[in-house]
């Protein structure tokens, strides 16, 4: 069967190839799966909240690990980790941004927040949340660990391979990242372990929401560029846009205001905006990726126009 190859620009570039019905049910239920992680950790701390009878609030989503909500917020959180880094991206650099931020959520999961609140009945001690993390965080890193290696050994039987098999280097890059983060975050855990107890959450956090919005930047500039080179024009301004300004806009103003004023909720109420948009944004794309499970990039009609065949 041909394959078609395009020559533009002194370089090839392939069509991809059209994905199998069971690939694109795939990816369509592991977005689906992140929504519903949303939907679930929202309804967990709301239903917290309204059971105190109080009207308080812990100061950030974070907190709520040590209410009875603990079991949804760190399940939540290990859930989207898991379907971000098997979901596969758009292209290689957004599939970095999601392995990666899918590695940050379990280590914001098993490494809590400092700020533990007085809002509702509070579950656990300092001795036991040090040593959750002790056993959480040993487990994980077995686990990274044993991944790192298998992907490490898939790469290099590809690279070993045909052409066509051979990773591209911003997947190899991709992982070198990976490895040099997990690397570092386990170095830190055994050698600074009261740092890593005391700061290891909110690196994690921060990490992965930067990643996240990276993420949704990065598919608004490739659904332009993709309905350009389909219809030689296209808007600015899409649905990716829009939350992408959104989530950046609510990062920089809050951050600023809460470290400005002080105010106690100034967490709560960011990380429930940049949830909620990350919520909207799964489900943007899963109503866009329906029926294709991954955005097909055209090829420029210039590529068209130089193009040849080989089999």
């Amino acid at each position: 069967m041909p394959v078609f190859q395009a020559v533009h620009a002194g370089q090839a570039t392939f069509n991809p190839p059209v994905p199998t019905p069971e690939a694109v049910t795939t990816w369509r239920y592991l977005r689906l799966a992140i929504v519903a992680m949303v939907v679930g950790l929202g309804a967990s701390v709301l239903y917290e909240h309204a059971r105190t009878g109080t009207g308080c609030w812990q100061p950030s989503i974070s907190s709520y690990y040590y209410t009875p909500a603990q079991g949804v917020v760190v399940s939540a959180l290990v859930a989207i980790g898991v379907c971000l880094i098997c979901l596969k991206g758009n292209t290689d650099w957004e599939d970095i941004l999601l392995n990666v931020a899918g590695a940050c959520a379990p280590v914001a999961a098993f490494v809590p927040t400092t700020e533990r609140g007085t809002c509702g009945v509070l579950l656990t001690g300092t001795e036991s949340r040090d040593l959750n993390i002790g056993n959480n965080m040993t487990a994980l890193l077995v686990t990274g660990g044993v991944g790192l290696v298998i992907v490490g050994l898939v790469l290099l039987s590809k690279q070993r391979g045909g052409s066509t098999q051979r990773p591209s280097r911003t997947s190899v890059i991709g992982y070198f990242i990976t490895l040099v983060l997990y690397v570092a975050t386990a170095l830190a855990f055994g050698l600074a372990r009261g740092w890593f107890i005391n700061y290891g959450h909110a690196v994690a956090a921060v990490t992965m929401f930067a990643l996240v919005i990276a993420n949704v930047w990065l598919n608004a500039i490739n659904l332009y560029f993709t309905r350009r080179t389909a219809t030689g024009a296209a808007p600015v301004i899409n649905p990716y846009t829009v939350i992408g300004a959104l989530m950046t806009t609510a990062a920089v103003v809050l951050t600023v205001v809460g470290l400005g004023t002080g105010w106690a909720h100034w967490k709560l109420v960011l990380e429930a905006t940049l949830i909620v948009l990350f919520g909207v944004f799964w489900v943007l794309q899963t109503i866009e990726l329906w029926n294709v499970g991954l955005r097909q990039d055209p090829i420029p009609a210039e590529a068209v126009s130089a193009a040849t065949y080989t089999r």
